[in-house]
């Protein structure tokens, strides 16, 4: 396994022959490219490289060409390689690094297999398998993902067939159990080698979904919604941790700790300092359930690695929220605006920030006509994503801050049906299908600074709609400042990615002219 300095050893070793300070790279033949096609190579929490796996033109009548690039943080060209796969019967699922090596993840409908293949640093083939015998509900997400590619989409498979990256010891790849009832998580080391595998039990009575959220040191961090039954409106949130190297669950407990609780779980990450888990997540009215009724604020956990609780605290929206809030911020809070947790990190100095997202679920009165007129399939829900809001706690847990960023609302797709789910799981679809305006956020290695991304398509009265990158910095004076990037373009579609320190890279895809761009960019502040 590659450790931080070797991987920043190899990277510089493989880029030394090609000039460098690239900070640009224009890309021709790129047929076809998701937000997924490009992976962050990390080395800390510093961006030190790029993996791009594109497809390109056809080799010949029965097969494309697929382009796997290494670039260096410079967006100098490190390594490059072209891969053959069936035209028209291939979709790429997504990348994924784990610090010593990459993984593709794709489906063949030819030979109707999920393919996995592991490349290191020089590009150099480390591993290859087929998993054939899926099951309805991974066949049934593959062809979605086919779908939306052949479309023009990202593919997004929802709820499953992730491929997870753990640095030091490989990847984890979650598909379903049964139809769609449970999971199955299977470790595979960086040659493709199967080391565990964790399942739902089949015997349980619970319907349960996971989403992987977290690798650190040790652990493996998850969440878990289990509800009773395939159309049960209770869910119940689980936090749970997984030893990398062994696959045993050390903690799997819910994040209600008592009975007079109702809770809802956004975030489960791990504070190494304090060697302790932390849960965010939103608290109702005991009468309410978590998810479906609107939430009276947010709460912190803390547990141990034993998973014993040591610490809780709620954060009511008409109290303390209220009381630290700029006025400016209140009228949103007041027109039925929720707030989706984006990101928690905890700084050098002991504060801890949350980064949330207000978005609300409103009546889509086109489409309650449509449905009425005998429509089907028809949403009669939409989305609106708003303002950004950064939370400021004090290492006792007191709110010191609220931080409020308005934007412009911007749209959301609910599916068919989906309206009825509830505001609190929309956030997740939101999530999931890559609709929240929020982008990433990156950090030090210090943990002194950090920097929200996000995307605010502002509209000026007179003037057309435009495509503001805004930047929120946090430096070691402690204080925030807000940087704006014009990012209108008129590609056929754009995307954002972590940098090195100090910048953020941005990338414009022309469709026509199968042409694809790439440039660093340098932030403000």
């Amino acid at each position: 396994m590659f450790s931080k300095p070797s991987l920043l050893l190899a990277i510089a070793a493989l880029a030394a022959p090609a000039a460098s300070h690239a900070q640009t790279q224009t890309l021709d033949d790129v047929s076809r490219i998701g937000r997924s096609a490009i992976e962050p190579v990390y080395a800390g929490n510093e961006v030190k490289g790029y993996i791009l796996y594109a497809k390109g033109d056809k080799a010949d009548r029965k097969n494309d060409n697929y382009r796997l690039d290494f670039y260096d943080q410079e967006l100098t060209k490190a390594a490059s390689i072209t891969l053959q796969k069936p035209s028209g019967k291939y979709y790429p699922l997504g990348n994924a690094f784990n610090g010593s090596a990459f993984a593709l993840y794709s489906y063949n409908a030819k030979d109707k297999t999920l393919e996995l293949a592991t490349y290191d640093t020089g590009l150099k083939e480390l591993g290859t398998k087929a998993i054939g015998d899926l099951n309805r509900a991974d066949m049934a997400m593959v062809q979605q993902a086919g779908m939306q590619q052949e479309s023009g989409g990202e593919a997004t498979p929802f709820g499953g067939l992730s491929l997870f990256p753990v640095p030091g010891f490989g990847f984890v790849r979650n598909s379903f159990e049964g139809l769609m009832k449970g999971y199955n998580l299977q470790m595979y080391d960086d040659k493709l080698t199967p080391r565990w595998r964790i399942s739902s039990d089949p015997k349980s009575k619970f319907y349960e979904s996971i989403s992987l959220t977290e690798a650190t040191d040790k652990y493996i961090l998850a969440t878990i919604m289990r509800r009773d039954g395939m159309m049960s409106k209770k869910i119940n949130s689980y936090m749970v941790a997984i030893e990398a190297r062994t696959g045993k669950k050390v903690l799997d407990i819910p994040v209600e700790t008592s009975a007079t609780e109702q809770l809802s779980l956004s975030s489960f990450t791990f504070d190494p300092a304090k060697r302790e888990f932390v849960a965010v997540g939103e608290f109702y009215k005991l009468d309410d359930k978590p998810f479906i009724n609107k939430s009276q604020g947010f709460f912190i956990k803390r547990f141990s690695e034993a998973g014993k609780a040591i610490g809780a605290k709620n954060y009511g929206w008409q109290n303390e929220v209220r009381a630290a809030m700029p006025a400016e911020a209140r009228p949103s809070m007041e027109d039925g605006f929720v707030n989706f947790a984006q990101s928690i990190v905890r700084t050098a100095n002991g504060k801890t920030y949350i980064v949330a997202e207000q978005y609300k679920v409103v009546a889509d009165g086109v489409g309650i006509a449509a449905a009425m007129m005998g429509g089907r399939g028809v949403s009669v829900s939409k989305g609106q994503i708003a303002n950004m809001f950064v939370f400021g706690l004090e290492p006792d847990g007191k709110l010191t801050d609220v931080k409020f960023f308005p934007k412009a609302p911007s749209r959301a797709y609910v599916p068919a049906g989906a309206g009825l789910a509830g505001t609190g799981l929309l956030g997740y679809v939101f999530k999931s299908t890559g609709q929240f305006d929020y982008q990433f956020i990156q950090k030090n290695d210090a943990n002194s600074q950090f920097n929200v991304v996000y995307i605010n398509y502002d509209k000026e009265k007179g003037e057309q709609t435009k495509k503001v990158i805004g930047n929120i910095g946090f430096g070691e004076s402690g204080q925030f400042k807000l940087d704006k990037i014009d990012g209108t373009s008129s590609a056929t579609a754009s995307f954002l990615y972590p940098a090195k320190p100090g910048y953020l890279m941005m990338v414009d895809y022309l469709k026509k002219e199968k042409k694809l761009g790439m440039k660093l960019v340098k932030l403000n502040i």
